[in-house]
Formats: structure tokens, sequence, C-alpha cells
């Protein structure tokens, strides 16, 4: 009998050894992988200003399985309801969640998780908006602040959450290149959504807003307080000469800013409701004073009597145009007679 050369006999071998693993193969029992939960986010029922119910159907595949919500006002979410369990023999479970605290008028993003120990499996984003009118802020623009004095900042906040809402104020001030920011403590808006804020003495005109504290916040539109000057006007004449002399300081220091004198005047009826106003007469200019005021004086002959004030013209800037706190009445200076 022939021998078989070494090479003949190492393929023998691993043909030998290869029949053996495929039989230990299919002899073996194959082993199955758990299907993932299924997670299929539903609609959003119950839903009010600041609550809704978020529902979804959970298909737990024979596992044990967790479930909760996402949601939020964006797509990052950032909040979740409470973990909850699905039993691993329902074969598919609807399931919802109530959630508070909502901001009304706001739109949301919600889904679905499921976890079991064969893996997580995400629902689809959902969005739903909550009822209830926007909130929105009322402030006047008509607002402004003597030089010198604490101003309250007033307003309303409108909508079906303006009642009992925090809010802050912010301020930007001149030349309105700082960004806004908080300044006092946070207000609660009354039962009719006002709010008041004091705000200590302003050193220039300022850009103000109020915000609500919520998750996403509401803003005002920016509304500039103009910080007037503080005037005082006095006068000194002479019955003799029919001359007065108009003098006054203002504060802070403004040298070279206008000053005219304005007399009170009646006016035709008309499209306004106003009745009077004020006609400049004459001006002068401020001149330097102390260190933290300016000056002004001038001579004249008065030749219409009324009451008179100060204003200061002062160009858009750091400070706002302003009149004197006081008026003073004055009387025009007696005719002088030709001799005949």
């Amino acid at each position: 009998m022939q021998a078989f050369s070494r090479p003949r006999q190492i393929s023998l071998v691993m043909c030998v050894l290869a029949v053996a693993a495929l039989s230990t193969a299919a002899s073996a029992p194959a082993v199955t992988k758990s299907p993932l939960p299924g997670a299929s986010t539903d609609g959003a029922t119950h839903v009010l200003p600041t609550s809704a119910l978020l529902t979804a159907t959970i298909h737990p595949n024979g596992l044990d399985t967790t479930y909760y919500f996402r949601y939020g006002l964006t797509t990052a979410y950032g909040l979740q309801t409470p973990p909850l369990i699905a039993p691993a023999a329902s074969p598919k479970v609807k399931v919802g969640q109530a959630v508070s605290g909502l901001q009304f008028g706001a739109v949301y993003h919600y889904r679905v998780v499921a976890i079991s120990s064969a893996g997580k499996r995400e629902g689809r984003d959902h969005t739903f908006a909550t009822s209830g009118r926007k909130l929105k802020f009322v402030i006047p623009k008509q607002q402004s602040d003597l030089f010198g004095s604490p101003m309250i900042f007033t307003g309303t906040l409108t909508g079906t959450a303006g009642p009992n809402h925090r809010v802050a104020l912010q301020a930007s001030p001149y030349p309105y290149l700082e960004s806004f920011t908080v300044i006092g403590l946070p207000a609660v808006t009354d039962r009719f959504g006002r709010f008041a804020f004091r705000v200590a003495n302003l050193a220039s005109n300022t850009q103000f807003r109020v915000v609500t504290l919520d998750t996403l916040p509401v803003y005002s539109p920016p509304v500039t307080v103009e910080v007037t000057p503080r005037v005082s006007l006095s006068v000194r004449s002479n019955p003799r000469s029919g001359l007065v002399r108009l003098f006054g300081t203002v504060t802070p220091a403004v040298p070279g800013a206008r000053v005219v004198f304005q007399l009170l005047k009646p006016v035709r009826p008309g499209k306004k409701e106003e009745s009077t106003r004020y006609v400049g007469q004459f001006a002068t200019v401020v001149k330097k004073g102390g260190r933290t005021f300016s000056r002004f004086s001038t001579v004249v002959k008065i030749k219409h009597g009324g009451r008179y004030r100060a204003f200061v013209q002062l160009p858009r800037g750091r400070f706002g145009s302003g009149p004197s706190a006081h008026t003073i009445v004055l009387h025009a200076a007696p005719a002088k007679h030709r001799k005949k």
C-alpha cells in the first residue's frame, strides 16, 4: 500500500476538523435576541393654558419596559416626566402623563422614550400649542425723569397669565451700546397685570425694557427715558427802567446750551385738545458755573405780560431738553409817551 505524502495528510485533517465544526454548530441551540420595545408618540389631549396630557403607545415585546416623555419649547426638550413601567405581559399599552407649569400660548415639542433590557427606542417628535392669549407688555412711551430725582417705571402685562406674573426691569444707559442688564429686584404683577419699578437717580438718558421670568422669556419693546435737567428760574426787576433780569441755574452742568424764555399763550380751538402753549420770546446761553451746575442770566424788557418759564434746549445725547420747575409772572413794561 502506497503511503500518503505529508501535504495530502494535512489536507485530510483540515477537512475532518471542518466537518466536526459544522456538526457542532448545527447541534447547538440558536440564540435569539429580544426585539426592542415599540414606542409611538400620540397626540396631546386636555390642553389648557398651563397644562396638557401627553399620550403614546408602548409595545413591551415581552419585557418590562420603562417609559417617559421628553418635552420643551424646542427639540432640545429640557424637561422630562417621571419614568413609569409598562409590564412585559402587555402586548400593547396606551399610556399618558400630565405635564403642568407650561407657558400659555406657546408651542411645545414632545416625544415618548421606551427602555427595556433589549435597548432603547424613541417615538417621533410631536407638537402642541397651549391655549390662551399671548403675553404682551404695554408701557407708556412718554416717560421722563428729572435729574437727581427717582422715578417710577410703570406698565401692564396683558394676556391670560398677565396677573400675578414675575417680571424684571432691564436697563441700558446712553449711548445704549451696553447690553440690557437687570436692575433692582424682580416684581410681581397685580391682579390686573400692572407692575411698577422704582428707579434710583439716573445719570443720563436710559433705555428700559421689562422681561418675564419664564423658561422662554417675553420682552417688552425698549422704552427710552429722558433725563431732563433741573432748571431754576428767578427774576429781579427795575420799575423805573422797565427792565428785568432773568437768571437761574441748570443741573447738571451744560455750558453752551441754549435757554429759551417762553410765554404761556392761549391758542385757537382746533383739532388738538390743548388750549394753551408756550411760545418763545427771547433766549440766552448757559455759561459755566460750579462743578456740578451751570448758570444763565439775561436782562430784557418785557413787551408781553404773562406767565413765563425757562426751557433748556439740548441736542440729542446724554440728556433731554426740559423746562424750569417753576414759572413766574411778568408784567409788560410801561409804554413811554412822547412829549407834545
